[in-house]
């Protein structure tokens, strides 16, 4: 077949190929939707042929005029001018008002973010306190630091206080800690409780005849275990050896 041929009947084929693409382009419109299509696209034609018309119209005009008063002219061009350049200070000055203000608005609002966080974080500590209290936590202090200020450092990441104000306890993953035996969660009381046969955290709450711990107390926990007398360790050799 010659080379002609060839390429005529390929032609041909690549164009009854886009009729086909546009034709099952075209059904996927009625022929309602089609004719709403075409009706919006000549009404825009109309817009913008009009819109085109007066401005040359206007061009037309502002030409005249100048012919006729060129002093009028020239006058009307330099106050076009400095109205642009006053507009441009303007909305230079705008946005500069604006992005001081903005910058001011989101440290306000970091500001406030923060405080929110410490004032939530203070009423965590006070009824984590309270808790602390009622399970014989110690109330004396030295040096401006309460064993409940130790102990709040130590472990208030693992409480979480809820809407209306009650504690929760986390474990090291952040979950609710639920009771062994009964499958509900474990409460603030029974868990700050746990601490006094510790070791150390034990010295922190005021001895409880032969079960509980103290500075004053050297004896065994409710376990039998024998536990440390730190009575004559310093503040600074507690949390050594707490934390050490």
């Amino acid at each position: 077949m010659p080379e002609e041929n060839l390429n005529a009947t390929e032609t041909e084929a690549q164009q009854q190929q886009e009729q086909q693409s546009q034709d099952a382009d075209t059904k996927q419109y009625s022929e309602e939707e089609v004719a709403n299509l075409m009706k919006a696209l000549r009404s825009e034609r109309e817009a913008r042929k009009t819109y085109e018309r007066q401005i040359k119209e206007k061009e037309q005009q502002l030409e005249k005029f100048a012919e006729i008063n060129p002093e009028e002219y020239k006058k009307l061009q330099v106050d076009a001018a400095r109205a642009a350049e006053i507009e441009s200070r303007y909305g230079e000055s705008i946005r500069a008002i604006e992005e001081k203000y903005g910058r001011q608005a989101a440290e306000a609002e970091m500001r406030a973010k923060e405080l929110e966080s410490r004032n939530r974080e203070m009423q965590k500590r006070y009824v984590l306190e309270k808790v602390f209290n009622s399970a014989g936590g110690r109330t004396d202090a030295g040096d401006g630091v309460s064993f409940f200020d130790m102990f709040a450092d130590q472990m208030s990441h693992r409480f979480r206080q809820e809407a209306d104000g009650s504690l929760v306890v986390l474990d090291q993953q952040g979950d609710p800690i639920l009771d062994s035996e009964t499958g509900k969660r474990l409460t603030p009381e029974e868990f700050v409780a746990s601490f006094k046969t510790h070791p150390v955290y034990g010295t922190f709450f005021k001895g409880v005849k032969g079960s509980g711990a103290g500075l004053n107390y050297g004896g065994t926990d409710a376990n039998g275990a024998p536990i440390e007398d730190l009575s004559s360790l310093s503040r600074d050799e507690l949390f050594l050896k707490a934390f050490g």
